[in-house]
């Protein structure tokens, strides 16, 4: 396939036609997305469509170096124990309001029944 890491391409008009949708086009902005357009396997059609669409090129000169990075590394937390307890009572606590919701229902639908065979 033809490298196109060193072309820009102004794709405004063509964002409500892509394909794969406006949110492909806005997730490469500003990037080389040669990898990306490589991947999906376009068309020689997407390739003549590109072209259309290249507005200028950059000069390679410009382009720093691409550096190798280190992740950063992840530090302990030692409250890891307050975190367990917060996703506990996240699941439980909704739980607790359905059932408390759902018994005062049926207190309220039984109270009305009784009320309703008294009369």
């Amino acid at each position: 396939m033809q490298s196109w890491s060193l072309q820009v391409y102004d794709v405004i008009r063509f964002m409500d036609k892509h394909p794969g949708g406006n949110e492909v086009l806005l997730a490469a902005t500003g990037k080389d997305a040669t990898n990306d357009f490589e991947d999906i396997g376009h068309s020689a059609l997407a390739g003549d469509t590109m072209i259309m669409h290249c507005i200028s090129e950059v000069d390679s000169s410009t382009v720093p170096a691409k550096h190798n990075s280190v992740p950063p590394q992840q530090t302990y937390n030692a409250d890891k124990g307050s975190d367990f307890v917060i996703k506990i009572l996240q699941f439980l606590v909704p739980i607790l309001i359905s059932g408390l919701a759902f018994t005062v229902q049926q207190t309220l639908h039984q109270s009305r029944f009784r009320h309703f065979l008294i009369l």
